[in-house]
């Protein structure tokens, strides 16, 4: 094993809060307006039991009612302000709780859609990104009994999303997800279909989730026999990586620092008693973190990184959604926040233990409303996985993904792409116009190699 290169980290980019990363349309665009006109003008029909739900929670609770109502009145100060940090998109507006519901009623039986050329795939978020990031509307994305009903509405929305009623955008060739700006951005000819016939795609779900042709050529792995070359387990961009992780900080100050308590912290008395039993505070205190954000366009499955054994069966913590760090964030999607959302949000946990590389842990992230994290089957305690295996996908969830590395004695792990070209820690963020980053980071592809330390 050779000693690792030393390497002089990139300038910091600060977070702006008009972040985005592909998920709604830019500022001014007529595809975001013509979905906000549907929301809005669509006919008003009885709310969904899980909408109702909502519904009652908020009229029977003063202090959430309060919330909400004071978040539809910010709303219209944005709106009216004409901020210049208001314009990563275009803001809707909210004028009341029957706006917000019916809002949340029409979108149930809505598939992301790609308008006039321009996709607006995080149908929620694009609703409510002009109160989820006002005073009011930050804390009530944060109560618990919120989220919950939140969480039922969404599991309505993903059931929809797995019939055929969802899979209207691929009926016409020429038009929406079939249309020729669509097809060049998701790539069309690499994809395994349902049928080589219209629709193609059974569901939205089944196309969200699909596969490639020939996964070996279009994504090949990276040393598949050594864990001393590090692998991505998914596709996507890099947001930022870390080093000697702290086992607790501040986390929600400036800088968005990454707490291991926090991250590895659930509040379900048996996934934290897993935590405690192996404890995966103690074992990743010091180690490394590498975090990406996925575009829609992106491959939603991951695949195993490393060759070991699972180190017990895998689980999901329940978190928040729409919930945001940097204020303001306009850009929908709530990228700006990520290693925020790394300890707040829904989040899959899996630990995978090798031979001569330590202990890895692999934290698929929820943002939004894109938060269904669904382990293979295979993934369970003893199994013995090896580099490129399916490990799991995001069902319609899941926009970022972060792992964690052991810190090892005698060893250094550095991030640096196939070319030895070294990843910066806090890349340039795309901001404005929808982009995907100038650090991808392909599924099997190298990102980092382990050296001896000096």
């Amino acid at each position: 094993m050779t000693t690792a290169p030393r390497y002089t980290q990139f300038e910091i980019n600060p977070y702006p809060s008009n972040l985005q990363s592909g998920w709604l349309p830019r500022y001014g665009s007529p595809g975001m307006q013509t979905y906000f006109e549907r929301v809005l003008g669509a006919e008003r029909k009885p709310l969904a039991p899980s909408v109702q739900a909502l519904s009652t929670y908020i009229q029977e609770n003063e202090v959430v009612r309060f919330l909400v109502n004071n978040a539809c009145a910010e709303n219209l100060n944005i709106i009216d302000a004409h901020s210049p940090e208001a314009k990563g998109v275009p803001i809707p507006r909210i004028k009341d709780v029957d706006t917000l519901l019916h809002g949340f009623n029409t979108i149930l039986t809505h598939a992301p859609s790609f308008i006039n050329d321009e996709l607006v795939g995080l149908p929620f978020s694009a609703f409510v990104v002009g109160i989820d990031p006002t005073q009011s509307g930050t804390t009530l994305f944060r109560l618990p009994t919120f989220n919950v009903l939140m969480s039922n509405i969404l599991c309505d929305w993903n059931a929809f999303l797995d019939t055929p009623a969802s899979n209207v955008g691929f009926r016409v060739d020429g038009e929406q997800w079939l249309s020729p700006a669509a097809k060049e951005q998701y790539q069309f000819p690499l994809w395994k279909k349902d049928s080589e016939t219209l629709p193609y795609w059974k569901s939205w779900n089944s196309f969200f989730t699909r596969t490639f042709k020939h996964p070996e050529q279009a994504r090949p792995i990276a040393d598949p026999a050594s864990n001393q070359t590090v692998i991505c387990p998914n596709d996507g961009s890099l947001f930022r990586w870390d080093a000697n992780i702290a086992r607790k900080d501040a986390f929600w100050f400036k800088d968005m620092n990454y707490s291991l308590t926090d991250i590895l912290n659930s509040p379900v008395p048996q996934q934290q008693a897993l935590v405690d039993e192996y404890p995966l505070v103690d074992l990743f205190e010091g180690g490394y973190i590498f975090q990406t954000y996925l575009n829609p366009y992106n491959f939603h499955r991951w695949w195993v990184p490393v060759n070991g054994e699972v180190l017990f069966d895998p689980f999901t913590i329940p978190g928040c959604f729409f919930n945001k760090l940097v204020l303001p964030d306009f850009g929908g999607a709530t990228t700006a926040s990520l290693p925020y959302l790394a300890q707040v949000n829904a989040r899959g946990v899996i630990v995978i233990k090798t031979e001569d590389f330590g202990h890895v842990c692999c934290i698929p992230l929820g943002m939004s409303e894109v938060s269904s994290v669904v382990f293979d089957p295979a993934m369970r305690r003893g199994a013995r996985v090896r580099k490129g295996q399916e490990m799991g996908m995001f069902n319609y969830g899941g926009s970022s993904f972060a792992i964690l590395y052991e810190k090892l004695p005698g060893k250094e792990l550095i991030f640096v792409n196939a070319d030895g070209v070294p990843y910066p820690q806090c890349p340039v963020l795309p901001s404005g116009s929808a982009s995907t980053g100038g650090n991808v980071t392909l599924i099997g592809s190298q990102i980092g190699v382990w050296y001896n330390r000096k």
